[in-house]
């Protein structure tokens, strides 16, 4: 069977014209050049760590509550932030809206999370989030 050979270029998402999404500027990250983590790095997550996303719709500097029983006080939450289309699922792409996650605090039944969509209107948001509920 033979393999097609696909550049970065190529699989980059198209051009998606929505909320603060103005002609996109693409620029290529570099790799850190330094050692990739130990292989034990992983060992230290709990069986129990898992992922999920929140949808919220707005803009401005926010506290954003997140409700999941499986989160206590002592998990450690780790949120990104990415703007999204009409799908939260597949729309998701990164517009000319600031947007970032400034602080994080789990509480028992979910966190709290301070965020900032600098942008003059409403924009759909979307809160990605890894927990490992059993903390350190």
């Amino acid at each position: 069977m033979e393999t097609e050979s696909i550049t970065l270029q190529e699989q980059a998402p198209k051009t998606v014209m929505a909320g603060s999404n103005l002609p996109e500027q693409i620029q290529d990250a570099k790799p850190a050049g330094h050692p990739t983590a130990p292989l034990d790095t992983v060992a230290n997550l709990s069986p129990a760590t898992f992922s999920t996303f929140f949808t919220w719709r707005g803009n401005g500097l926010v506290n954003v509550r997140a409700l999941d029983a499986r989160i206590t006080a002592n998990s450690r939450v780790f949120v990104s932030i990415s703007e999204f289309n009409s799908d939260a699922r597949q729309n998701r792409f990164i517009g000319n809206a600031s947007m970032s996650v400034l602080n994080v605090s789990p509480f028992n039944g979910g966190f709290w999370a301070r965020i900032n969509v600098n942008f003059s209107q409403a924009l759909n948001v979307r809160l990605d989030v890894l927990v490992d509920p059993s903390g350190i």
